[in-house]
């Protein structure tokens, strides 16, 4: 489910329950357990199930698995990278994004990984050209295109960031993350009727997102380059 762009409870459901059949038919088999993984660590990330807060580790138990079955699988790797980087484990993180690179250098979704790491550590720039690799590898997951926009706005380049967000919405129209950093980046230009606009839209579709909570679990190892995101919103005149 980490390669679709609609992400969901009904998705998630459906997706564990395969998974979790598929390991009943061939425990042996490496790649379902990558696949649960991957889910819970997107359960983490948006709070499908009713206890989240222990789907990060769960997540870790089953890729763990799946690696010792099938070191050789990128996709594990890939899932392994994405699971430290929530955990804010960024030797881990780099070295699985390395390894699924080694593995597969076409490989988009850990090109991805790999440039988030650049991101968070504060070196955006180098991300730059790793992101938009990966949207020529793979130009239908739109997540690349969000993640392209966090690295120009991380590196200050407004307009460029606003430009790419928007590209990203009209791709998932239902995202509130790129909403989110939309606002914000309007914010820093001073576009601020814009910016409360686009807010407005992002608490229609998502009326408990909480950007206190969003920043807090984004892995930025410099406070300073988390403290733009909120600043930003804080110059729309955004509240809570």
């Amino acid at each position: 489910m980490i390669l679709g762009n609609t992400r969901n409870r009904e998705v998630f459901e459906k997706a564990t329950d395969c998974f979790r059949r598929a390991i009943e038919l061939d425990p042996n088999y490496a790649a379902p357990y990558a696949g649960l993984g991957s889910a819970y660590m997107l359960d983490y990330q948006n709070h499908w199930t009713n206890t989240p807060e222990t789907s990060l580790d769960e997540a870790e138990r089953f890729t763990i698995k799946s690696i010792a079955k099938d070191e050789k699988d990128p996709f594990a790797h890939n899932v392994a990278a994405l699971i430290y980087m929530w955990k804010r484990d960024y030797e881990r993180w780099t070295d699985e994004a390395d390894r699924a690179l080694s593995l597969n250098p076409n490989n988009a979704l850990a090109i991805n990984a790999r440039a988030n790491v650049y991101i968070y550590t504060g070196e955006p720039a180098k991300a730059i050209p790793l992101y938009e690799q990966a949207i020529r590898l793979d130009p239908a997951q739109a997540q690349h295109r969000h993640f392209l926009g966090t690295a120009y706005f991380v590196a200050g380049k407004y307009e460029t960031a606003v430009a790419i967000f928007k590209e990203r919405i009209a791709l998932t129209p239902n995202t509130d993350l790129s909403r989110a950093f939309l606002a914000s980046a309007l914010g820093h230009l001073g576009r601020l009727e814009e910016a409360r606009q686009i807010w407005r839209e992002l608490k229609e579709i998502n009326p408990r997102y909480s950007y206190a909570d969003h920043i807090g679990r984004l892995p930025f190892r410099n406070a300073t380059d988390a403290d733009k995101f909120t600043e930003g919103l804080h110059k729309a005149g955004v509240a809570e």
